[in-house]
């Protein structure tokens, strides 16, 4: 059998990598030339060597979880199979929103970068989700927030350069609401997620608040009226947010930060 078939052959045989005790990762077989380039794209980007160091060092699981790519629901974490759901359109769906907003033009970012940054972000949100199951840590008010600053703060604070990909992860939010029409259907306003602009501003909030100095013209577009005061705001919620969730967090010992 010549070598390139065998290996086309391999490429769609389900796979299953134990990474570690914490997480293990599981490709499905991709359907179509899209979903191959998907999960080609999210191998290669390191972003799963990334989920797994930081779980090892920060949030390791009583039950390992399974990270399953190629499922047709999610992004979502089930309870009850203790396992992150993510399609591999994702990664696709986010990346022709970095592609149709011009991200390389505007910000000198490969719209690649920007879908990844986005992968990054929504598994550490759904691997938040399932360390608050598995832990039994009592949150107070919206999980999908607390998961979402869960997020946000691990990639701030372990991540290289993760600022600028939190703020990446961010945009997908405000891409996903510029795409929405100028009224919310009524279910979604008791819906377990905040709108999504509120969770760009919420997540522009944190990295504002981690290095004011550093990015002192993030938060321009508030209002200059709400501007010194949400500014002041944000500093204090990132300190607060920060040292609840390291309540929780194992930080004996760092993850090294990952490009």
């Amino acid at each position: 059998m010549p070598l390139r078939l065998l290996l086309n052959i391999l490429f769609l045989i389900p796979s299953l990598a134990f990474a570690s005790d914490n997480i293990q990762i599981r490709y499905l077989v991709p359907s179509d030339k899209i979903e191959i380039q998907a999960q080609q794209a999210i191998q290669q980007s390191g972003v799963n060597e990334t989920v797994v160091d930081l779980s090892d060092h920060l949030f390791p699981f009583n039950k390992t979880l399974t990270i399953e790519y190629g499922s047709e629901d999610g992004p979502l974490y089930d309870p009850e199979k203790h396992v992150v759901q993510m399609p591999y359109s994702f990664y696709d769906e986010a990346l022709n929103y970095f592609i149709k907003n011009e991200y390389q033009e505007k910000y000198g970012k490969p719209a690649q970068s920007g879908a990844i940054d986005t992968v990054l972000h929504t598994l550490l949100h759904e691997a938040g989700h399932a360390f608050i199951a598995d832990q039994n840590i009592p949150i107070l008010g919206k999980e999908e927030d607390a998961v979402d600053n869960f997020a946000a703060v691990l990639m701030i604070e372990y991540v290289e350069n993760g600022d600028d990909t939190a703020v990446s992860a961010a945009d997908m939010f405000a891409f996903e609401s510029e795409d929405r029409p100028d009224y919310y259907d009524f279910g979604e306003y008791i819906d377990e997620h905040s709108f999504d602009l509120q969770r760009y501003f919420s997540t522009l909030c944190l990295v504002y608040g981690s290095n004011p100095e550093q990015h002192t013209n993030l938060l321009d577009e508030v209002e200059n009226d709400y501007l010194t005061e949400r500014k002041d705001f944000c500093v204090f919620q990132y300190q607060h947010i920060s040292e609840n969730w390291h309540v929780y967090l194992k930080t004996t010992s760092k993850p090294k930060k990952h490009n």
